[in-house]
């Protein structure tokens, strides 16, 4: 008798549990956007017979609820903080790494094969297109692996996910001769060094560098040594995109500007065709979680940067976010950079490259971006 009243006690506080913070959520004020995690939450869905007979209500309802739970990042936090206690390592699609890093996993299930199979097609083709109408001299491609391709003595020792360089190696091997540039050795060569970030899935400014310095080297430029540039800490309050699934603060990072021998002094960006800034980087951002936009004032369709440099030609970079710490090292070789965002970019590239006279393009990306991109046709366009 007295199992059965424990274990019904048992199950009305569960009941409580679950449906006491489902209303609370309910009544709780509505979050459009979270900044921790730096992303759009889900709104209430609207209501359709339609909809729910194909189970797109439930679905969408479903999202609703998990992204406006009530005190969802405590939550998030709690349940951290009870895997860690029972030893896990990996939790919620982060492994908790050696010296405090939390580095990100990335999964096959994660990527959609047969879209990558036409982005790398899509990719191929546009390179070899342009190197016959540049040159191999002035058309490359730098696919970065992140953090857990490259920091392998930090994870723990059953980590695993998806091959990176299988995918990086198929492209590489497509490419015309002359055009891939391959940084996996170089960053490999710096693990020990600060070259991915702790909390972030981002590169350093430092590996960065390093990348940046193989770009010099293929482009026949001077390749500026670790020792003559300068280094600047601009924060050391960076809690990152890896931090945010877990809302744990096991470490924080600094961010860094550089500065090459051949920097120019005067720099003008304009971002979207609309707003000029006198720097490359938005201080504003500094205060905010979104750190990481300081540099190039975050992700635009277009930004375009010129300056008082020596510099001859028009870079065109095709780019995710790894670009925003490395171009600023490429202007001291070119008259103009244009950056290009193909989630938002809607000029057909093709009319792009023609009407502002582009002389040399990079395409660089970061491996996972790169194979889960569904926006990748816009090389053909």
């Amino acid at each position: 008798m007295e199992e059965r009243k424990y274990s019904k006690s048992v199950i009305v506080l569960f009941l409580l549990l679950v449906f006491g913070f489902t209303a609370v959520t309910f009544v709780w004020p509505e979050r459009s956007f979270s900044e921790n995690e730096n992303r759009v939450l889900a709104s209430a869905p609207e209501f359709t017979w339609k909809k729910l007979f194909e189970g797109k209500f439930m679905s969408e309802y479903e999202t609703y609820i998990t992204d406006q739970f009530f005190l969802r990042d405590e939550w998030i936090q709690l349940k951290t903080m009870t895997e860690l206690a029972l030893n896990k390592q990996d939790i919620n699609g982060v492994y908790i790494g050696k010296d405090g890093y939390l580095i990100e996993r990335h999964e096959d299930s994660e990527i959609d094969m047969e879209m990558l199979q036409k982005s790398m097609d899509y990719l191929v083709q546009f390179i070899e297109r342009y190197t016959k109408r540049l040159g191999a001299d002035h058309v490359k491609v730098m696919l970065v692996p992140t953090a857990s391709e490259v920091l392998l003595e930090k994870l723990p020792p059953f980590a695993e996910g998806f091959d990176q360089n299988g995918m990086i190696d198929s492209i590489y091997g497509r490419l015309p001769e002359g055009t891939a540039i391959d940084v996996r050795d170089v960053l490999k060569e710096h693990a020990e060094e600060y070259i991915y970030y702790k909390t972030d899935h981002h590169w350093t400014t430092l590996g960065a560098f390093y990348a940046y310095q193989a770009y010099a080297e293929a482009m026949g430029f001077e390749v500026p040594a670790l020792e003559d540039v300068t280094f600047e800490e601009v924060s050391d309050e960076f809690l990152g995109t890896v931090f945010s699934k877990l809302n744990l603060e096991l470490s924080k990072d600094s961010m860094h500007t550089i500065t090459l021998p051949n920097t120019p002094t005067d720099i003008k960006m304009t971002v979207d065709m609309a707003e000029t800034f006198d720097s490359l980087y938005n201080d504003e951002y500094l205060s905010q979680k979104d750190k990481y936009s300081y540099y190039l004032d975050g992700n635009h369709a277009l930004a375009e940067i010129s300056s008082n440099s020596d510099g001859k030609g028009t870079l065109l970079i095709i780019k995710d976010s790894y670009s925003h710490c490395f171009a600023p090292m490429t202007l001291g070789e070119y008259e103009k950079v244009y950056l290009v965002d193909f989630r938002y970019f809607n000029m057909p590239l093709s009319q792009f490259i023609a009407q502002y006279r582009v002389t040399d393009i990079l395409v660089l990306y970061n491996a996972v971006t790169f194979a889960t991109d569904t926006h990748t046709g816009a090389f053909l366009r």
